[in-house]
Order: structure tokens, then sequence, then C-alpha cells
């Protein structure tokens, strides 16, 4: 241990306390980077001071939560302190008349969902099944941006927060928003943060909208290895007057997998219209839980690199074509244009080239070294740079973590 350490170890267990400090471990790296030191503090107040005393001595803080995530983005240009924010947990509020619920940022997803799900005459849940969501925290979720499957019908985390309670890199606290859905009267800086991976502010609250818990699913398939029939298909059901949580295409098992969430008889009428107008077969019990379990976190799961990918939805065809003997994996929502895709890291020009020629643009959410952090729009990076001066001008807070070394 340097003498620097000594000094900084002690200078934090000022802060949070002896028991909430500790030299890092092999373990705790963040893209191959060994910081100096973990700290966990246990409330915003706590959070600011860890920054606050950061910033003046030139120190680079990197947050962290479940870790679920810990390789999306680039390697940050280093690391002294990790941020835990392992003891910054609960639900701080939750009204269930009004579908909205405020909740610390350490908070894991499972343990929201059980809550939620668990209260007495208000079943429900927030609309959110990212990859390894249930162990990952609630920082982490809106840090990542982090998504899966019932995007389709409900979006992202940047469409289900209504409010964020946050720390600057300079120790100043901020709120952005509340807990009423239409609340924000000029920028609302809670959205700003979704996909920042930490780069401009550590999240320390955050107030959802929440949804109804269903009381059924119905799923409807259709197995084809035709690229144009699998796009074809899913086009039909987004012209059909149903209303499906998910939709999604999978390659290279061939298959549109398409949900219904609603009560027993509106789940069961919508499935069987889309199998009677357009094809598919309804599939449930043992068959539907076994193809969940096969599809869950795809394409996350397996090795390689793994882009996020944005096109107009009539070319999703396009680009699978193209991309089918490539990709190693793929998962897109046809209905929205949106996706990702795995890959080895020596085919990443093939892949970008195919996501322009498309029309579409990729950012590695998961990679090595630089081109973790590429990404295809200029004019975007050049305003987040723009934010990040304003919001950390000391780069204390994940320098380089970004899509474009932001």
């Amino acid at each position: 241990m340097t003498a620097s350490t000594a000094q900084e170890l002690h200078l934090f267990t000022e802060l949070v306390g002896a028991a909430n400090v500790r030299n890092a471990e092999a373990s705790d790296a963040v893209g191959g980077i060994v910081p100096s030191i973990v700290v966990s503090p246990g409330d915003e107040g706590e959070v600011a001071s860890v920054l606050s005393a950061a910033t003046a001595r030139g120190l680079v803080v990197v947050p962290r939560g479940g870790g679920t995530k810990i390789d999306w983005g680039s390697p940050p240009e280093r690391c002294d302190v990790l941020l835990s924010t392992s003891r910054i947990e609960g639900i701080v509020d939750h009204e269930p008349a009004d579908l909205v619920c405020v909740v610390r940022a350490g908070t894991t997803l499972g343990h929201l969902q059980e809550t939620l799900a668990s209260v007495p005459g208000f079943r429900q849940r927030l609309m959110l099944d990212p990859p390894q969501g249930g162990r990952a925290t609630i920082g982490g979720v809106i840090a990542t941006a982090a998504s899966g499957p019932l995007r389709t019908r409900f979006g992202t985390p940047r469409d289900l927060v209504i409010g964020a309670s946050f720390v600057l890199s300079d120790g100043t606290i901020g709120r952005s928003g509340g807990k009423v859905v239409k609340n924000v009267a000029g920028f609302d800086v809670a959205k700003l943060l979704v996909g920042s991976l930490g780069t401009l502010a550590v999240v320390t609250e955050v107030a959802f909208r929440l949804h109804p818990l269903p009381a059924a699913s119905r799923m409807v398939i259709l197995e084809s290895r035709s690229v144009l029939d699998l796009c074809e298909f899913a086009a039909r059901v987004g012209r059909l007057q149903v209303t499906p949580s998910v939709v999604d295409l999978h390659w290279p098992q061939g298959l549109v997998v398409v949900r219904f969430d609603s009560s027993e008889q509106g789940a069961t009428l919508q499935a069987e219209r889309v199998t009677r107008e357009i094809g598919g077969r309804i599939i449930s019990g043992g068959d539907e839980a076994a193809l969940t379990d096969a599809l869950t976190g795809s394409p996350w799961t397996g090795s390689g690199m793994v882009g996020a990918v944005a096109m107009l939805p009539a070319r999703i065809g396009t680009f699978l074509t193209s991309m089918s003997a490539t990709c190693d994996a793929v998962t897109l929502r046809p209905l929205l244009g949106t996706g990702e895709v795995r890959f080895a890291p020596d085919v990443l020009d093939m892949v970008r080239g195919g996501v322009r020629s498309a029309g579409g643009r990729m950012v590695i959410r998961r990679g090595d070294g630089i081109s973790a952090g590429d990404a295809d729009d200029d004019v975007a990076l050049d305003l987040m740079r723009l934010v990040k001066r304003q919001l950390d001008p000391a780069r204390t807070l994940s320098p380089g973590r970004q899509a474009g070394g932001i």
C-alpha cells in the first residue's frame, strides 16, 4: 500500500466509517482496471462527501451497483475509487393508487418486483426486464438504460422514470421530477442520466411509473428459416388491433415470439386472433416455460461483443438478411427497429457496415478496448461531451466509459 492510498483510506474512513472502506481486489476491476479503494456510502449525504473529497484530490470515481453490467461500455481512463451503492437500498415510498414508487439506487430489481407484487389489493410491477435483471440494481438499470423484451410495449427506463435524486462530482445534490407522472418543467435531468454509465452523476433515488401485474399471459410463436417470413409476420402483428407486450425476432433460432399480457380472456382472444388471421401457433405450459428459459438473456449469454442497433423497422429484414451468417446471435424488436447483436470481435467492421447499409446506427454495449465506446453519430457525441463538461468538469466520474471516450 502506498502512502497516498493509506491517506485516502483514512480520509474515506472518516466519511463513511471503517467498515465501509477497503482495499480493492482483482474482482473489483472495471474493464480490466483495478481501483485502489472500494467505498460504500450509506446515504445521499455520504455520497456527496465522498465525491467532493475525491474531486478535491483529483481522484477518479466509478459507481457500481450489482455489477451485472460492469462490462458494458469502455474501460475508464483510470479508476481510483470504486463507489458501491450496496448500502443505499430500500423502497422510500409506494403510492399504489397512483401507480408510482420511489426506490433507492442500490435496491435490486428483483427485490423491488417482489415487494410491489405482494402489496395486498395492488399487484403491481415495474415493467422492465433487462438482462440479469433480478440481481441488477435500480441505479445500474438507470445508468445502462438496460431493457428487455417488454420494451415493445412499455419502453425503456427513460420512459418509466418520472424523477430522480443524484449527486454531482463536486458533491452537489440534485433533484429532478417527482412522484407524479406529469411534473417536469424545463430540462429533465432524470432522463438525461438514463444510459450515462455513471459519467454524469451518481443516482441515489429514482421515482418510477408502475403498471398493474397482468392476470394472464399467452404466447404465440412462428418458426421459419426465412428472414422475410419472420419479418412479415412481425409486421402484420403490428398492424392487427392487438396489444402485444413482446414481439421479438430471434436468430439463428428462426423464431418470432409474441406475448400478450392481459386478463385471461383478453390474452386468449388476442393470441387466437393472431393465429387465425396471420398464422403461428399458441404455446403454453411446459413448452412456454422451456422456450422462455432458453431465450432469456439472449444475446448476452454468450461470449463476444454485443452491439445495440437501431434502424427503421422496414429495414430490419435487410439488415438481418445481410448479417444472418456473420452474427452469432441476434435479438430484434421488429416493431421498434431496435435490438442487440452478438458477434466475434474480428467481424466488427462487417457488422458496422451492415448496420450502415440498412440506414441504422450501432453502439457497442459490451466489447474490448476502444471499440467498446464507438458510436456512429458525431453530432450526438458532441452534445454528450458538452453535457459532460457542464456536469462533471473535473472528469471525476467514470471518464472514458461512455461512447466516444466521454
